[in-house]
């Protein structure tokens, strides 16, 4: 069974916004070979390939964090620090396909813009953290930016190597 709360438009927009960032980061990496997904900015900075999984790891973390505080609104949520390039040596993410993780990106952006869609007063819930609390719409802009900042750092990308 199914329901579905009444939305205002803005936040019919900001779950439309979140539900673009997988065909939007698909977009950005449509028709790239391995060889392309290898290509930096610049020196020091991380790969096409490498972006797009980052883009996705944090995703991950987001995911639970706004499960839970749609599940537990109101309740501390510790979790740990995210060491982005920790992550992405100990993950080989230079090396790994990014196919079932743009899959996996799709599904948790649809299954957190269905859950609010459907929970009552679900934008509205709260989260307490050790750097302060937030709504889960404060979250969903957070999530948005996040993905968006990143996916324009690849399209630079493919500019700087006219791809």
């Amino acid at each position: 069974m199914s329901t579905t709360t009444k939305l205002s438009s803005q936040d019919t927009d900001l779950i439309n916004q979140y539900n673009e960032a997988p065909k939007k980061l698909a977009d950005a990496l449509s028709g790239l070979s391995d060889n392309e997904l290898d290509k930096k900015r610049a020196e020091g900075k991380w790969s096409i390939r490498e972006i797009a999984h980052h883009i996705i790891e944090c995703d991950l973390n987001y995911f639970q964090i706004n499960r839970y505080a749609l599940a537990d609104t109101g309740a501390k949520f510790i979790f740990n620090e995210f060491d982005p390039n920790t992550w992405n040596q100990n993950m080989e993410h230079s090396k790994r396909s990014i196919q079932l993780e743009l899959q996996l990106f799709t599904i948790m952006r649809e299954y957190i813009a269905y859950l609010c869609s459907s929970l009552p007063n679900g934008f509205d819930r709260v989260l307490i953290h050790q750097d302060g609390k937030a709504t889960v719409r404060d979250a969903l802009q957070h999530d948005i930016q996040h993905a968006n900042h990143h996916i324009e750092q690849i399209l630079e990308t493919k500019k700087i190597h006219n791809l």
